[in-house]
């Protein structure tokens, strides 16, 4: 084995420069705060540029929050809010598409999607582990998309599927 061949430590990783589509998460009604840490965790890896936390979704201080998010919630901006309603506004107003990743009945596969023009920024809102997302945060969604399953499941871990969406919207 080369020396070239070899793991790096957390201290030769270097940032990659920020790239692509600008992206931040709307985390309503997540119940698991162990969830709520691993999306911090992809947020951070994935360069999310904010957080917005809604309804009941735990939120920092919180220690199964912390553990899951190996403390990225130190590095990536939050905020908390009561209803989700006023955060769609001001969305809407600064050019955000609100985009749910959610399977409906007019979602779109994630790999189709094609964010238009004026929108300078997405934000992306996942549903929430056991009963996806509301009709009325879905309908207050400019569009929605999904991750096509090849397996039995019509679903997986919220985090996996943030993860997945973010990574493929930031090319977008």
């Amino acid at each position: 084995m080369s020396s070239l061949d070899r793991q790096l430590q957390h201290s030769d990783h270097n940032a990659a420069p920020s790239s692509g589509t600008r992206l931040s998460l709307l985390l309503h009604d997540i119940e698991s705060p162990s969830n709520v840490g691993a999306l911090f965790r992809c947020a951070d890896a994935l360069g999310c540029e904010h957080i917005y936390l809604s309804g009941s979704t735990p939120a920092p201080p919180n220690r199964k929050l912390r553990k899951a998010s190996r403390s990225a919630e130190r590095y990536v901006g939050y905020s908390v809010h009561r209803h989700f309603e006023d955060l769609l506004d001001s969305f809407h107003e600064n050019k955000v598409l609100a985009l749910a990743l959610e399977l409906s009945e007019n979602s779109i596969p994630l790999e189709d999607f094609v964010l238009e023009r004026r929108f300078e920024s997405i934000c992306l809102i996942p549903g929430s582990e056991n009963h996806g997302l509301s009709e009325e945060l879905l309908n207050a969604c400019e569009q929605a998309v999904y991750i096509p399953m090849q397996g039995n499941n019509s679903s997986m871990n919220i985090a996996t599927a943030c993860a997945i969406a973010a990574y493929r919207l930031q090319q977008a």
